[in-house]
């Protein structure tokens, strides 16, 4: 809405800097830039449109986010917030030691499966009959003879360039602007070009005369370039010349140019060997093109016309009756694993009325039709079946119940002030540890092998501070079962703190990223945003 507009030669940048569109060399290709942008079914302007649209949203996000900074203060206090030390200790207990002796009963297991069925449930499943047309395994029948792969190599040898033609060349710029009028750049660039004629150095004169402040310290040198990089003026002068020959003055969006031919590397064809199967394969489905078209147009018709099955299919189009496994609504394997085909299986029409579906496209060369081969109800498991995996559960559920307990025990003795030492003794798989001053960042150059756990350490620096001499306790939860009780003994802040610009850059940045952030939430309780769902099947 404030109009942000990026300019031509920003988006030029932008395009050329984009990975995807560089050749094996490392160099803009504007034929692999014109073949991927295509392939996304975009044209050149509707690819650039988007594109700018990036960049001024880029533009937008850091006009607000690298516009915060951080005072001296801030700094300060942040990095003594960083730099801060706690001294703690904490007391794990394995759930190990609980687990190997947590037995289920067997009324226990019955009232849990009782409980508990939706959960032990066989999902409902379907297996299918298809027909599929797809135009890559419909071109391999069609043969090619070598003279006519030859032939259509010779008469289209530029759509096999691997390398287009690249110039190398020297320029001289006089400006046409608010300083200098188009008469007076335009005597300029031809008084240089006498000097040119006399013998004078086009390399010296560049630096001496050149207005592009890119290319004249370098004696006007602009490297390689090829076709659709520079202004159309100046790459038409560019791709007339001969080698080590000088153009005449030519009038760019710029000004005025003196250009010198340096170098040429010819084009790149890619061999007939080296294309001769790609040019077999693109010839062999332009052949089929038409008789798939044709039969996708039979297929979708005698289907439609005779939905009960499809034998018609088989007998009239030769298409082959093929078959699925039995899948669920969460997929199978092959075609039963694509969504579309999911959703066509578990349709009223196909599950419930036995009804071929309609015409499937899994891209614009794959088309099916699917028809139900076998249905099977969801059911449930028999106790049988699931009663090891109940077990497992329950005894995991007691083993953790009966580890809790332990923990809030061990947890209100701390506070009361036993010794952490005696009491990780009298309890089953309890292990205690003084591990001392740690800090907020891991170490990661440390080599002890027993590293202090993140989760312990992110709990040590969220806990509050303790008063007078007594540690703060609190108890946590671990990743791997196992349950511990952390003890803060005490909080060391270090002194006066030495700033380096990057610190304060890292906390702008920091600020600058909430600050953007926070704008975005406001946009979207702001906005006026419907949101429409898809109608659930009645």
């Amino acid at each position: 809405d404030e109009n942000y507009q990026v300019g031509p030669s920003r988006l030029v940048a932008e395009i050329q800097s984009i990975d995807a569109f560089k050749d094996e060399v490392g160099q803009f290709s504007r034929a692999r830039y014109f073949e991927l942008i295509r392939r996304q079914g975009m044209s050149e302007s509707m690819f650039e449109q988007q594109l700018a649209r990036d960049v001024a949203s880029r533009f937008v996000q850091a006009g607000i986010s690298q516009s915060d900074f951080a005072t001296d203060s801030e700094t300060q206090q942040f990095l003594k917030l960083k730099n801060q030390q706690r001294d703690i200790g904490y007391l794990t207990i394995s759930q190990k030691a609980y687990l190997k002796k947590a037995r289920a009963s067997k009324k226990q297991i019955e009232e849990y499966y009782n409980t508990h069925k939706n959960e032990f449930m066989t999902p409902e499943k379907i297996s299918l009959e298809y027909v599929e047309l797809d135009l890559q395994k419909l071109a391999q029948g069609y043969e090619i003879s070598d003279e006519a792969l030859k032939q259509h190599y010779e008469a289209n040898r530029q759509a096999y360039v691997s390398q287009p033609e690249q110039r190398k060349a020297s320029h001289i710029l006089i400006k046409v602007d608010d300083k200098t009028d188009e008469k007076t750049a335009l005597k300029t660039i031809k008084d240089i070009r006498k000097q040119l004629k006399k013998g004078k150095s086009f390399s010296e004169l560049a630096k001496k005369h050149s207005q592009d402040p890119g290319s004249a310290k370098q004696g006007g040198d602009l490297g390689f370039f090829g076709i659709g990089v520079m202004d159309k003026a100046f790459e038409k002068a560019a791709f007339s010349l001969k080698k080590g020959k000088v153009s005449e003055p030519v009038r760019s969006a710029f000004g005025y140019h003196l250009i010198k031919l340096k170098d040429i590397k010819q084009a790149s064809v890619r061999t007939f060997k080296l294309v001769k199967e790609e040019i077999r394969k693109d010839l062999q489905i332009q052949q089929a093109e038409q008789t798939f078209y044709d039969l996708s147009e039979k297929l979708n018709n005698i289907t439609y016309e005779q939905p009960g099955s499809l034998q018609p299919v088989q007998d009239e189009l030769g298409l082959k009756i093929k078959k699925t496994g039995l899948f669920s609504r969460s997929g199978g394997k092959g075609i039963a694993a694509k969504q579309k085909i999911i959703t066509a299986a578990f349709s009223d029409g196909v599950m419930n009325l036995g009804r071929n579906s309609d015409l499937i496209e899994l891209s614009d060369t794959h088309l099916l039709v699917v028809r139900k081969f076998e249905h099977q109800q969801a059911a449930q498991k028999p106790l049988a079946k699931v009663r090891k995996q109940i077990n497992q559960r329950l005894r995991k559920q007691v083993a953790a119940d009966r580890l809790n307990e332990e923990l809030q025990k061990a947890h209100q003795a701390l506070l009361k002030g036993q010794s952490p030492r005696k009491l990780a003794k009298t309890i089953k798989g309890a292990k205690w540890k003084r591990v001392g001053l740690i800090e907020r960042t891991a170490d990661a150059k440390s080599k002890k092998k027993n590293k202090l756990s993140p989760h312990i350490r992110n709990k040590a620096f969220g806990m509050p501070n303790p008063q007078g001499k007594k540690p703060v306790w609190s108890t946590l939860s671990l990743s791997n079962g196992d349950a511990a009780v952390v003890g803060l003994y005490k909080v060391k802040m270090p002194g006066k703190q030495k700033s380096a610009n990057q610190d304060k850059q890292q906390l702008a940045q920091n600020s600058g990223s909430v600050l953007f952030s926070r704008l975005l939430e406001q946009q979207r309780l702001e906005a006026d945003i419907d949101i429409k769902l898809p109608q659930a099947e009645e």
